[in-house]
């Protein structure tokens, strides 16, 4: 028994932030993002050797937990070889604790679904998207900051509030 409770209080820290990915083509991604019709979707593309990538992510960490009350989701998106996955990737994401749903997207040519995602999206990353009741409502190339990104989600809750209160004050 002192063994059994030993062996858990070691590997229980790590049961607790163990994070699993996701593994799924974008066609997959693009349906889940678009039959959810509650919720504010933040869809961040990254990859773990890049620098800028690495340097928003307690920015979307902060904001899925500040705003999961709120309905906001945060899904992080994998852009790692497939080949890197459990050597690298796993690894990663156990180290930094992340708290997102995180998704690794395996298509091996990013050029097939890349426009789906935006026209105007040139495949650098980061990359975020934001979707509202599964429409898209922002798009960025190019690393966010933590104010950008509270001001997006802000702004689309604040347009959902009017609409409530518009649809309310129709129906009196």
């Amino acid at each position: 028994m002192k063994l059994y409770l030993q062996l858990l209080l070691i590997f229980f820290p790590a049961l607790l932030f163990s994070q699993d990915i996701r593994s799924l083509n974008y066609s997959e991604l693009s349906e889940e993002i678009v039959a959810d019709k509650e919720n504010i979707q933040i869809v961040n593309f990254w990859a773990t050797w890049c620098k800028p990538c690495i340097e928003e992510l307690p920015y979307f960490e902060k904001v899925g937990t500040d705003y999961s009350n709120k309905g906001v989701k945060v899904k992080m998106v994998n852009l790692d070889f497939n080949s890197k996955l459990e050597s690298v990737t796993v690894p990663f994401v156990k180290k930094h604790k992340l708290k997102s749903d995180v998704y690794h997207i395996t298509d091996t040519d990013p050029n097939e679904w890349i426009n789906k995602v935006e026209p105007r999206w040139s495949g650098a990353i980061p990359a975020t998207v934001i979707y509202y009741r599964g429409e898209k409502k922002f798009f960025k190339e190019g690393e966010l900051n933590q104010q950008q990104l509270v001001f997006e989600v802000e702004k689309i809750l604040e347009e959902n509030r009017k609409s409530i209160y518009n649809n309310q004050n129709k129906t009196k």
